[in-house]
C-alpha cells in the first residue's frame, strides 16, 4: 500500500478517512461520556458499583491495550487497521445486543465490553500517525480530527438526550444509531493506509512494562500524569449523579445534564484542541500540561461547590478546555521524547497506565463518598492535581522535555 501512493497522498488519505472514522466513533463516545450513565440511572436504577463499572469501562479498555498491543506485534498477516476493524465490528455487535438487554447486569456488561473494545485501536493509531504524518503536521491534523470527534459526540449526545426526554424507551433507538455508526467506523478503518507492526523477538508484555522503570523520566511523567488523573477522574461519575440527584444535587433534567456533561465541555474542547494543536510542536509540552492542570483544578472546585447553573456551566467550560488541551498532548507527547520506531511501544504503555488509574479512580471516588461530602472531595481531588503540577515542574528543564522538535 505504501508503494502505491506518495507520502503526500498517504497523509491525505489518512487525514480524510481518519476524519470519517472519528465522526462515526463520536456516537460511541457520546455513550461513554454520558448517555450510558443516564440510561443505567433512569431506566435500570443501577447501584453504585454498576455506575462505577460503566464509567471505568473506557479506562479498562485503555488498560487492556497493553495486552492487545503485544498480540498485534505478533501478527504477520494483519495490518494495524485490519485489527482495528475487527475490534470495532465487535463493538457494533455488542451495542446491537444491548438493545434487547432486560436486566441492569446484562446491559451494563454489553455496553462495558463495547467501550473496552472501542479503545483497542488507540496505540495502533499512534503508529499510523507516526508513519503517515510528518512531525510538523501531526498536531494540526490531529486537532481537526479530534474536533470532528467532539462535534459528533456533541451532536449525537444532544439528539440522544432529547429523544430520551420525549420518551425514556427511546433509548433503544439511540443504541441502534450508535451500533450503525460503529459499522461506519469499521468502513473508515478499511481505507486508512497502515502497515503490519514489526515483531520484536523476545519482547513480552512484562519486558515492555520494564520500560516504565528503566526509563526514569518517562516513568516519572506517567506518575505525575496519573496523580492528576486520579484526582479528576474519581469525581467523574459523581458529576452526572450530582446533576441528576434532587436530594443532594441539582435535580437537573436530562437536557441540562447532557448540556453540561457533553455540549459545553465538548464545545470548549474544540477551541482548546485547535489552539494546542497549532502550538504543540513549537513549545515544551510540560508548560502546556501545567496550564491544563490549572483549568482542571478550577473545574472541580467550582462544579461541586455551587448549585447555580451559570457556575456549573463555567466549571464545565473549564473542564472542556482542560480536556481538549490535555488530549492533544496525551496523544502526541510520546513523539517528543522517543525515536520514531518506539512510538507504538511507549504509547501502549501510556494508554495502559491511563487505563489502570482510570479503572481505579471511580471506585476510589464512590468509596470516599461514603465518608466525605462532595465539596470536601473536590478539595481532595484538587490537591492531587496540585501535587502533579509540582512533579511536572521538576521535569520542565530536563533536556529531554525541553526540546521543541520531535525525535525522528
Amino acid at each position: 500500500m505504501f508503494k502505491t501512493f506518495s507520502n503526500t497522498e498517504i497523509a491525505g488519505r489518512t487525514f480524510f478517512f481518519d476524519n470519517w472514522r472519528c465522526f462515526c466513533s463520536g456516537f460511541v463516545d457520546s455513550l461513554t461520556e454520558s448517555l450510558a450513565l443516564v440510561i443505567v440511572l433512569r431506566i435500570f436504577r443501577a447501584p453504585n458499583w454498576i455506575k462505577s463499572l460503566i464509567f471505568a469501562s473506557s479506562f479498562m479498555g485503555n488498560f487492556f491495550t497493553i495486552l492487545t498491543q503485544s498480540w498485534a506485534t505478533q501478527q504477520k498477516r494483519y495490518g494495524t487497521m485490519d485489527l482495528s476493524k475487527i475490534y470495532w465490528f465487535i463493538v457494533a455487535l455488542l451495542v446491537f445486543a444491548s438493545i434487547w438487554a432486560t436486566s441492569v447486569l446484562s446491559f451494563s456488561l454489553l455496553i462495558s465490553f463495547a467501550i473496552i473494545f472501542s479503545k483497542q485501536p488507540i496505540p495502533l493509531m499512534e503508529d499510523v500517525y507516526g508513519q503517515n504524518y510528518s512531525p510538523q503536521e501531526r498536531g494540526s491534523r490531529l486537532a481537526i480530527t479530534l474536533n470532528l470527534l467532539l462535534l459528533s459526540t456533541i451532536l449525537f449526545g444532544q439528539i440522544g438526550g432529547k429523544l430520551m426526554d420525549l420518551n425514556l424507551q427511546n433509548y433503544r433507538i439511540v443504541l441502534l444509531c450508535i451500533a450503525l455508526a460503529s459499522l461506519g467506523t469499521v468502513a473508515s478503518f478499511s481505507r486508512i493506509p497502515s502497515r503490519v507492526l514489526p515483531a520484536e523477538k523476545g519482547k513480552s508484555v512484562f519486558s515492555s512494562v520494564k520500560v516504565i522503570f528503566t526509563d526514569k523520566q518517562f516513568g516519572a511523567a506517567l506518575l505525575w500524569w496519573s496523580l492528576a488523573g486520579i484526582g479528576i477522574q474519581m469525581m467523574g461519575p459523581l458529576r452526572t449523579e450530582y446533576l441528576i440527584d434532587s436530594t443532594c444535587g441539582m435535580g437537573a433534567s436530562n437536557s441540562f445534564t447532557i448540556l453540561v456533561s457533553i455540549t459545553i465541555p465538548m464545545g470548549f474542547r474544540i477551541l482548546s484542541t485547535l489552539a494546542c494543536g497549532q502550538i504543540f510542536h513549537r513549545f515544551n509540552f510540560i508548560v502546556i500540561k501545567l496550564m491544563v492542570n490549572l483549568f482542571l483544578v478550577s473545574s472541580v472546585l467550582i462544579f461541586f461547590n455551587t448549585k447555580t447553573k451559570f457556575f456549573i456551566a463555567l466549571a464545565s467550560a473549564c473542564a472542556g478546555i482542560a480536556r481538549g488541551g490535555g488530549e492533544i498532548i496525551w496523544c502526541l507527547w510520546i513523539t517528543k521524547i522517543v525515536p520514531k520506531e518506539k512510538f507504538s511501544l511507549y504509547m501502549g504503555l501510556n494508554v495502559a497506565v491511563t487505563g489502570l488509574r482510570g479503572l481505579l479512580s471511580p471506585f476510589i471516588g464512590y468509596a470516599l463518598r461514603q465518608y466525605l461530602p462532595l465539596s470536601q472531595m473536590s478539595y481532595f481531588a484538587a490537591t492531587f492535581v496540585l501535587i502533579s503540577s509540582l512533579g511536572f515542574l521538576s521535569l520542565v528543564r530536563h533536556p529531554r522535555f525541553a526540546t521543541a522538535p520531535s525525535l525522528e
